[in-house]
Parts: C-alpha cells; structure tokens; sequence
C-alpha cells in the first residue's frame, strides 16, 4: 500500500494574526523508508542528531547550504514532494467572505462562489482595505472578526459591528462601499450567525490536507495509507479528514481550477507518527520550514534576501502544489474561474459530511 506523510509549520490554530508567523506550510513526501534515509544522508550526512529539525539547522549558515542542496535533490523529481501555502493573513480574509459574507449572498439569492466571486471579493477587499485606509487597518479590522468567530460572545460581536460603523460613519464614496460588505452581515445575519457557524472554522490546516490528499491522488489512484506527525493538531479534526478522505465516498470528479478534486480518495487509514522514527517526518520539517523561509518577505537582512534567492535557484517554486494567497486578480477570467461553479462540489461535500458525522453521545 502507496504511504505520503505530511508536516506542517507556522500552524498558530484559529489565530491567523501571529505577527511571528505569518506563514503557514504543509509538507508532503511519499518517500519510501530507504528513500528517505539515503536523501538525508546524502544531504545532511556530517550532521550528528537522531531528528533533523529546519529551525535547529537553519540557525548555522553552512547548513544552510546542506538545506539548499536538499531542496534541489527534491525538485529534481517534483511528483514525490510538495507543499501547501497560506499567507495566513489572507487566509482569514477569505474565511471573512466564506462565513460572513457569502451566506448573506446566498440568502438573498446570490451564488458568490459562481465564476470565483469569492476569491475576486477576498482579493478586492484585502488590496482596498490597505490601499483606501492602511495595512495596520486591515489587520485591526481583520483580528476584530477573528475574535468575534472564535470568542463567538455577544461582546466581542458588538466590538467588532462598533468598530465596522464607527469607521463607516467617518467616509465616504469608494470607502464607504468598501465596509458596506462588512456591515450588511451585522444587521441581516446577527449575532445567531455567528453562534451557529461550525467550530473551528478559522482553522486552516484541514483546507490543505485537503489539497495535497487530491494532489497524491491525482498522481496516482492508492489505496494510501496517510501518516502526519504526532504533534499536528489535525486530530480534532480528524473525523471531518476520515470522512472526506474515505475509500467508501460515492465516485465524483469535480474540475476546479488549478485542481482535480477525485472522489474517492481512496486513503485507507490514518495514522500519526514520531518524527524521529519516520524519517519521511524529517524531511517534511525541513521542506515545510525552508518553503515558509523563501516566503517570508518581511526579512530584509542581506543573509536572509541570498537565502531565500538561492532557495529559489534550487528550485523550490516547482514543489508548491497549491496555496492560498494574495491576488489582485478580480475578473472571472483573470482567475481562471470563468464558467466555473464551487456550489456544485460545496454541496455534493455537504451532503456526505452530514452523512458521516460521529452521532454526539
């Protein structure tokens, strides 16, 4: 049976807004235990430690260069290694139009995810909430909604509807547009919305194992046997990933851009495993850190500029499998979404988690 691991780093939960760690990244290899032992030692042969660690081995510059010999070796063959990215800050603005805006569009007939109009309106609203106001309001604004969908309190909502309608009555024009979408929720939706949403919903970790499990399967059809690290989170959620990810899943096949999404997935089991026995575990640490360091754009030390240029060199663009993250594209064409309904692949998902939620006892 076919086995791909996956890691993770920059996982901060439901807090999108950790200023140290605006990037979240997920790693996937399907190595075979030999495999994985001979590309460690090929790259990493000299260094004596039981677990190798991205954070431990990116702190000394010459294993920086056993990092960017590692991340060519794994580019030389791109369909055995990948990874999932998310500019977290992004990330959120687009569970703001999924949970708040896009079912206020649905209620009054609208289908926001017809044509990507909920990837056009996250991109719009993230570029003109920086661009009319500043970077600083946006993330204001953004962490307002954030503790407003985790708290889920009466308080926090009526700080966040006060700080919408205080700025709202401040401008006008083009501005004054822009925070309609926002507010329209409070006086249409309420606080019973926000109490009724699903948990976890700003948890972005099972939106790219979703991603990489219809990448591997894509590449080939299993059955698979899927390990992560001990230490992930995804195990409160891991009865929403069996359910999706089951063999027993009526067949489907949805077109999305970008992606394939096949049904079923065909992974048989599940399983979390130590890092320091899976060495497959090992080299998802150190892809996972060194694709979130070539991301971090807001290092500006020379050191760190030539690292992430010679991360490139080596190839590193070529594992990213997919992502979330910021566009100016808004046009249906310009998104490649032109033609293209969510809806479709949203419901038929609906229909067959609702089938398979574990009864509450």
């Amino acid at each position: 049976m076919r086995t791909y691991y996956v890691d993770e780093t920059g996982f901060t939960g439901e807090d999108l807004l950790a200023e140290d760690q605006p990037i979240f990244v997920q790693a996937t290899n399907d190595f075979s235990d030999a495999e994985a032992l001979e590309l460690i030692a090929s790259c990493f042969g000299s260094i004596g430690s039981v677990e190798l660690k991205y954070s431990r081995l990116a702190r000394g510059v010459r294993h920086k260069d056993k990092i960017i010999a590692f991340i060519r070796a794994l580019a030389a063959d791109p369909m055995r290694a990948g990874v999932w990215v998310a500019h977290k800050e992004y990330a959120l603005m687009t569970l703001v139009v999924d949970w708040w805006m896009e079912p206020l569009a649905y209620r009054h007939g609208l289908n926001l995810y017809k044509d990507g109009g909920n990837h056009a309106m996250a991109n719009m609203l993230y570029s003109c909430l920086e661009g009319f106001w500043s970077s600083t309001f946006r993330r204001k604004l953004l962490l307002h909604f954030q503790r407003m969908f985790r708290a889920r309190t009466i308080e926090r909502y009526e700080e966040c509807r006060a700080l919408v309608e205080k700025q709202k009555q401040r401008v006008d024009g083009d501005r004054e547009e822009i925070l309609r979408y926002f507010s329209l929720s409070f006086m249409l939706l309420g606080y019973q919305h926000v109490t009724s949403v699903p948990e976890r919903v700003l948890d972005i970790a099972l939106t790219g194992l979703v991603q990489l499990g219809h990448a591997w399967n894509e590449r080939h059809q299993g059955p698979w046997t899927v390990v992560h690290d001990q230490s992930s989170n995804m195990a409160k959620q891991k009865w929403i990933w069996d359910a999706y990810s089951a063999a027993t899943l009526p067949e489907a096949r949805f077109e999305n851009p970008g992606t394939v999404a096949q049904f079923p997935m065909n992974v048989v089991q599940t399983q979390f495993g130590d890092s320091v026995q899976e060495k497959q575990l090992q080299v998802c640490d150190v892809l996972a850190g060194a694709c979130a360091a070539v991301l971090r754009f807001d290092r500006n030390d020379p050191e760190d500029v030539a690292y992430r240029e010679k991360l490139l060199e080596a190839g590193i663009e070529s594992l990213i499998i997919a992502g979330l993250w910021p566009s100016t594209d808004v046009t249906p064409e310009s998104l490649g979404r032109k033609g293209w309904d969510g809806n479709v692949a949203l419901e038929w998902l609906t229909q067959q988690m609702h089938a398979r939620r574990p009864a509450k006892p």
